[in-house]
């Protein structure tokens, strides 16, 4: 009995000892309300929020200017490095082929002779140019101002 006695004492004091070095198991102590900094107020008087120089709800006081169109760069020519030139093209000819048509069961071509269309029958002259034959397969030829014979074939 006696040494009943001796472990329900030591069980108390180790339960003693384990409650108060926890804080009697309530977490940890709470922390001491920090004093909260002075409010100083300002005796000078206050001024009023400056008033922007411009219109806040207008982007910009005049419009942007407009910036040229920037032609791509060109590259210097390389002097170990020979590109080509394009070839010349070949001028627009002053007259071409149209088409062909029908007319009192005559075949006739349009000719396109500086920008206007006329209807030339085979031996028919328009501007300096004679229709020398016409066939559908084949297209059309022409003998020009200069006395050139020229082919131009159907599109």
């Amino acid at each position: 009995m006696r040494l009943r006695a001796v472990v329900a004492g030591l069980l108390l004091l180790a339960l003693s000892a384990v409650v108060f070095t926890t804080g009697a198991g309530r977490g940890a102590a709470p922390a001491l309300p920090l004093p909260s900094p002075r409010r100083t107020v300002s005796t000078a008087p206050q001024r009023p929020p400056a008033i922007p120089e411009r219109n806040v709800f207008e982007y910009g006081g005049q419009p942007a200017p407009v910036p040229a169109p920037l032609s791509p760069p060109r590259a210097a020519p390389s002097p170990f490095r020979h590109e080509p030139e394009a070839p010349p093209t070949p001028p627009e000819p002053s007259v071409r082929l149209v088409g062909f048509l029908r007319r009192a069961g005559a075949l006739k071509a349009a000719l396109a002779v500086r920008g206007s269309v006329y209807v030339v029958g085979v031996g028919e002259r328009v501007e300096g140019y004679s229709l020398l034959s016409a066939d559908e397969d084949t297209g059309v030829r022409i003998e020009g101002p200069d006395g050139a014979v020229l082919a131009l074939p159907p599109s």
